[in-house]
Protein backbone atom coordinates (compact mmCIF):
# COMPACT_ATOMS: atom_id res chain seq x y z
CA UNK A 1 0.00 0.00 0.00
CA UNK A 2 1.27 3.38 -0.70
CA UNK A 3 2.48 5.72 1.72
CA UNK A 4 -0.07 7.97 1.16
CA UNK A 5 -2.58 5.79 2.00
CA UNK A 6 -1.81 4.14 4.82
CA UNK A 7 -1.27 7.41 6.44
CA UNK A 8 -4.95 8.70 5.41
CA UNK A 9 -6.36 5.51 6.47
CA UNK A 10 -8.33 6.76 9.52
CA UNK A 11 -9.35 9.77 7.46
CA UNK A 12 -10.67 7.51 4.52
CA UNK A 13 -12.55 5.41 6.91
CA UNK A 14 -14.18 8.12 9.00
CA UNK A 15 -15.02 9.64 4.91
CA UNK A 16 -16.69 6.51 4.23
CA UNK A 17 -18.57 6.04 7.19
CA UNK A 18 -19.70 9.47 7.30
CA UNK A 19 -20.79 8.82 3.43
CA UNK A 20 -22.59 6.06 4.41
CA UNK A 21 -25.16 7.80 7.38
CA UNK A 22 -25.76 10.07 4.92
CA UNK A 23 -26.78 7.39 2.53
CA UNK A 24 -28.88 5.90 5.10
CA UNK A 25 -30.40 9.59 6.54
CA UNK A 26 -31.29 10.35 2.56
CA UNK A 27 -32.94 7.21 2.66
CA UNK A 28 -34.90 8.22 5.39
CA UNK A 29 -35.96 11.70 4.55
CA UNK A 30 -39.23 11.55 3.39
CA UNK A 31 -39.23 12.95 -1.01
CA UNK A 32 -42.72 15.41 -0.72
CA UNK A 33 -45.99 13.52 0.79
CA UNK A 34 -44.36 9.96 0.95
CA UNK A 35 -43.96 8.50 4.14
CA UNK A 36 -40.69 7.10 4.77
CA UNK A 37 -39.90 3.47 5.00
CA UNK A 38 -39.78 3.06 8.77
CA UNK A 39 -42.69 5.12 9.17
CA UNK A 40 -45.11 2.71 6.59
CA UNK A 41 -43.42 -0.38 8.99
CA UNK A 42 -44.45 1.24 11.94
CA UNK A 43 -47.82 1.87 11.05
CA UNK A 44 -48.55 -1.49 9.51
CA UNK A 45 -47.44 -2.73 13.13
CA UNK A 46 -48.91 -0.20 15.71
CA UNK A 47 -52.15 1.05 14.07
CA UNK A 48 -54.21 -2.36 14.53
CA UNK A 49 -52.84 -2.53 17.98
CA UNK A 50 -54.39 1.14 18.29
CA UNK A 51 -57.65 0.34 16.72
CA UNK A 52 -57.88 -2.29 19.32
CA UNK A 53 -56.88 -0.23 21.90
CA UNK A 54 -59.19 2.60 21.40
CA UNK A 55 -61.76 0.08 21.03
CA UNK A 56 -61.35 -1.42 24.01
CA UNK A 57 -61.25 2.09 25.83
CA UNK A 58 -64.31 3.07 23.97
CA UNK A 59 -65.87 0.02 24.58
CA UNK A 60 -65.18 0.15 28.63
CA UNK A 61 -66.36 3.41 28.62
CA UNK A 62 -69.60 2.70 27.59
CA UNK A 63 -69.76 0.17 30.00
CA UNK A 64 -69.07 2.38 32.67
CA UNK A 65 -71.27 5.11 31.74
CA UNK A 66 -74.06 2.61 31.23
CA UNK A 67 -73.51 1.32 34.55
CA UNK A 68 -73.34 4.67 36.16
CA UNK A 69 -76.51 5.52 34.42
CA UNK A 70 -78.16 2.09 35.80
CA UNK A 71 -77.34 2.80 39.15
CA UNK A 72 -78.76 6.63 39.27
CA UNK A 73 -81.97 4.84 37.83
CA UNK A 74 -81.93 2.48 40.63
CA UNK A 75 -81.07 4.81 43.03
CA UNK A 76 -84.45 7.06 41.78
CA UNK A 77 -86.30 4.33 41.53
CA UNK A 78 -85.49 3.01 45.19
CA UNK A 79 -85.96 6.42 46.36
CA UNK A 80 -89.80 6.40 44.65
CA UNK A 81 -90.12 3.02 45.93
CA UNK A 82 -89.40 4.68 49.55
CA UNK A 83 -92.03 7.76 48.70
CA UNK A 84 -94.58 5.42 47.90
CA UNK A 85 -94.14 3.04 50.59
CA UNK A 86 -94.85 6.24 52.72
CA UNK A 87 -97.54 7.60 51.31
CA UNK A 88 -99.50 4.33 51.12
CA UNK A 89 -98.90 3.92 54.76
CA UNK A 90 -99.82 7.63 55.62
CA UNK A 91 -103.02 6.63 53.52
CA UNK A 92 -103.96 3.86 55.36
CA UNK A 93 -103.52 5.51 58.87
CA UNK A 94 -105.77 8.24 57.80
CA UNK A 95 -108.47 5.69 55.92
CA UNK A 96 -108.20 3.87 59.36
CA UNK A 97 -108.69 7.20 61.68
CA UNK A 98 -111.40 8.33 59.59
CA UNK A 99 -113.10 5.01 59.57
CA UNK A 100 -112.75 4.86 63.07
CA UNK A 101 -114.14 8.47 63.84
CA UNK A 102 -117.14 7.47 61.31
CA UNK A 103 -118.18 4.02 63.22
CA UNK A 104 -117.39 6.37 66.38
CA UNK A 105 -119.92 9.07 65.53
CA UNK A 106 -122.16 6.82 64.28
CA UNK A 107 -122.60 4.50 67.16
CA UNK A 108 -123.03 7.83 68.94
CA UNK A 109 -126.11 8.91 66.83
CA UNK A 110 -127.29 4.85 66.96
CA UNK A 111 -127.24 5.02 71.01
CA UNK A 112 -128.40 8.36 71.38
CA UNK A 113 -131.98 7.38 72.25
CA UNK A 114 -130.40 5.70 75.28
CA UNK A 115 -129.87 9.35 77.13
CA UNK A 116 -127.85 7.06 79.67
CA UNK A 117 -124.24 6.91 79.83
CA UNK A 118 -122.41 4.85 77.48
CA UNK A 119 -118.46 4.26 76.55
CA UNK A 120 -117.03 3.49 73.11
CA UNK A 121 -114.37 1.42 72.92
CA UNK A 122 -112.22 -0.57 70.06
CA UNK A 123 -112.24 -4.60 69.38
CA UNK A 124 -108.59 -5.32 70.63
CA UNK A 125 -108.57 -9.03 70.41
CA UNK A 126 -110.89 -12.22 70.13
CA UNK A 127 -110.68 -15.49 72.36
CA UNK A 128 -107.97 -17.65 70.16
CA UNK A 129 -109.89 -20.86 71.07
CA UNK A 130 -113.49 -20.17 69.69
CA UNK A 131 -114.06 -16.47 67.96
CA UNK A 132 -117.57 -16.66 69.35
CA UNK A 133 -116.63 -17.15 72.89
CA UNK A 134 -115.30 -13.46 73.85
CA UNK A 135 -113.54 -10.44 72.65
CA UNK A 136 -111.26 -8.01 74.12
CA UNK A 137 -111.90 -4.32 74.41
CA UNK A 138 -109.80 -1.06 75.08
CA UNK A 139 -110.96 -0.14 77.66
CA UNK A 140 -111.00 -1.52 81.46
CA UNK A 141 -111.20 -0.84 85.22
CA UNK A 142 -109.67 3.16 84.76
CA UNK A 143 -112.39 3.76 82.92
CA UNK A 144 -115.19 2.29 85.13
CA UNK A 145 -115.63 -0.93 83.83
CA UNK A 146 -117.40 -3.46 85.57
CA UNK A 147 -118.70 -7.19 85.37
CA UNK A 148 -122.01 -7.61 83.76
CA UNK A 149 -122.14 -4.19 82.52
CA UNK A 150 -124.24 -4.52 78.94
CA UNK A 151 -122.40 -4.48 75.08
CA UNK A 152 -123.93 -3.11 72.41
CA UNK A 153 -122.61 -2.85 68.24
CA UNK A 154 -122.93 0.43 66.52
CA UNK A 155 -126.20 0.08 65.51
CA UNK A 156 -127.51 -1.08 69.10
CA UNK A 157 -127.86 -4.63 68.91
CA UNK A 158 -126.87 -6.85 71.67
CA UNK A 159 -123.15 -7.93 71.80
CA UNK A 160 -122.66 -9.64 75.37
CA UNK A 161 -121.97 -7.82 78.49
CA UNK A 162 -118.31 -7.53 79.72
CA UNK A 163 -116.86 -10.41 82.41
CA UNK A 164 -113.84 -11.27 84.20
CA UNK A 165 -111.05 -10.56 83.72
CA UNK A 166 -110.90 -7.01 84.08
CA UNK A 167 -107.58 -4.75 84.24
CA UNK A 168 -107.04 -1.55 84.44
CA UNK A 169 -107.05 -0.60 80.65
CA UNK A 170 -108.49 -3.89 78.97
CA UNK A 171 -111.57 -5.68 79.40
CA UNK A 172 -113.23 -9.19 78.51
CA UNK A 173 -116.77 -9.28 76.51
CA UNK A 174 -118.80 -12.48 77.18
CA UNK A 175 -120.18 -12.53 73.67
CA UNK A 176 -123.99 -13.75 73.52
CA UNK A 177 -122.86 -16.72 71.29
CA UNK A 178 -120.54 -18.27 74.02
CA UNK A 179 -122.27 -21.61 75.42
CA UNK A 180 -121.79 -20.37 78.75
CA UNK A 181 -123.83 -17.29 77.96
CA UNK A 182 -127.35 -16.93 79.72
CA UNK A 183 -129.67 -13.73 78.66
CA UNK A 184 -133.45 -13.30 79.39
CA UNK A 185 -135.38 -12.62 76.17
CA UNK A 186 -138.82 -12.47 74.83
CA UNK A 187 -140.46 -12.71 71.36
CA UNK A 188 -141.70 -9.18 69.74
CA UNK A 189 -145.19 -10.44 69.02
CA UNK A 190 -146.57 -12.85 71.45
CA UNK A 191 -143.99 -11.86 74.59
CA UNK A 192 -143.09 -15.65 74.98
CA UNK A 193 -140.37 -15.55 77.28
CA UNK A 194 -137.67 -17.59 77.26
CA UNK A 195 -133.58 -17.68 77.52
CA UNK A 196 -130.90 -16.88 74.78
CA UNK A 197 -127.93 -19.50 74.96
CA UNK A 198 -124.91 -20.21 72.38
CA UNK A 199 -125.26 -23.16 70.53
CA UNK A 200 -121.29 -23.24 68.80
CA UNK A 201 -122.47 -23.31 65.19
CA UNK A 202 -121.01 -20.56 63.35
CA UNK A 203 -122.34 -17.61 65.76
CA UNK A 204 -125.87 -18.87 65.96
CA UNK A 205 -127.63 -19.00 69.71
CA UNK A 206 -130.94 -21.71 71.38
CA UNK A 207 -134.28 -19.90 72.65
CA UNK A 208 -133.99 -21.89 75.23
CA UNK A 209 -136.94 -23.19 77.53
CA UNK A 210 -140.61 -22.57 75.23
CA UNK A 211 -142.50 -25.46 75.56
CA UNK A 212 -143.26 -27.72 72.92
CA UNK A 213 -146.74 -27.24 73.23
CA UNK A 214 -146.09 -23.90 72.85
CA UNK A 215 -147.75 -22.25 69.07
CA UNK A 216 -147.37 -18.22 69.49
CA UNK A 217 -143.54 -18.38 67.89
CA UNK A 218 -143.25 -18.03 64.13
CA UNK A 219 -139.62 -18.53 61.88
CA UNK A 220 -138.35 -14.70 61.39
CA UNK A 221 -139.89 -13.00 64.60
CA UNK A 222 -137.96 -10.63 66.38
CA UNK A 223 -136.51 -11.45 69.93
CA UNK A 224 -135.46 -8.57 72.13
CA UNK A 225 -133.72 -9.03 76.10
CA UNK A 226 -136.56 -9.36 79.07
CA UNK A 227 -135.03 -7.53 81.27
CA UNK A 228 -135.83 -10.63 83.38
CA UNK A 229 -132.22 -11.41 84.81
CA UNK A 230 -131.39 -8.34 86.16
CA UNK A 231 -128.10 -7.61 83.47
CA UNK A 232 -129.38 -6.20 80.55
CA UNK A 233 -131.61 -3.63 80.06
CA UNK A 234 -134.94 -4.67 78.49
CA UNK A 235 -135.83 -3.87 74.68
CA UNK A 236 -132.09 -4.68 73.05
CA UNK A 237 -132.04 -5.88 69.79
CA UNK A 238 -131.39 -9.56 70.07
CA UNK A 239 -131.70 -11.66 66.72
CA UNK A 240 -134.62 -13.36 64.82
CA UNK A 241 -136.30 -16.87 64.88
CA UNK A 242 -133.88 -18.94 61.93
CA UNK A 243 -135.81 -22.15 62.65
CA UNK A 244 -138.15 -24.24 65.17
CA UNK A 245 -137.89 -27.62 65.96
CA UNK A 246 -139.98 -30.40 67.91
CA UNK A 247 -138.95 -33.56 68.99
CA UNK A 248 -139.70 -35.69 72.08
CA UNK A 249 -138.79 -33.34 74.48
CA UNK A 250 -140.76 -30.59 77.05
CA UNK A 251 -139.33 -27.96 74.88
CA UNK A 252 -139.07 -26.79 71.38
CA UNK A 253 -135.81 -26.24 69.46
CA UNK A 254 -135.70 -22.90 68.44
CA UNK A 255 -132.76 -21.61 67.05
CA UNK A 256 -131.38 -18.18 66.75
CA UNK A 257 -129.60 -15.93 64.09
CA UNK A 258 -128.11 -13.00 66.50
CA UNK A 259 -127.97 -9.73 64.45
CA UNK A 260 -124.57 -9.05 65.56
CA UNK A 261 -122.40 -8.65 62.97
CA UNK A 262 -118.67 -10.42 63.30
CA UNK A 263 -117.36 -8.10 60.49
CA UNK A 264 -118.38 -5.09 61.10
CA UNK A 265 -117.10 -5.70 64.92
CA UNK A 266 -114.57 -3.25 65.04
CA UNK A 267 -116.35 -1.08 67.90
CA UNK A 268 -118.73 -1.27 71.14
CA UNK A 269 -120.59 0.56 72.99
CA UNK A 270 -120.22 -0.84 76.94
CA UNK A 271 -123.56 1.19 78.93
CA UNK A 272 -121.92 1.76 82.36
CA UNK A 273 -125.64 2.68 83.90
CA UNK A 274 -128.95 0.80 84.43
CA UNK A 275 -131.32 2.01 81.95
CA UNK A 276 -135.50 1.12 82.73
CA UNK A 277 -138.34 0.64 80.58
CA UNK A 278 -136.56 0.21 77.31
CA UNK A 279 -138.02 0.26 73.69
Amino acid sequence: MPRFLKEQKKSLIFAGLLFAQLVLISIQVPLGEEPSYLEKAVFFVFAPVQRAVHGLFATTGRIWDRYIYLRRVEAQNQTLRDELFHVRQTNTLLTNALSALKETKEMETALATLQKSFLVAAVIGVDASDIYKSIIIDKGSNHGLTSNMPVLDRYGNLVGRVTTPISPREATVQLLTDDNSSIGVLSETNKVVGQLSGNAKGGRCWFKYVLATNEQLVEGEELFTSGFDKIFPPGLKVGKILSIATDNSLFKRIEVEPHLNFRELSHVAVITQKIEGMR
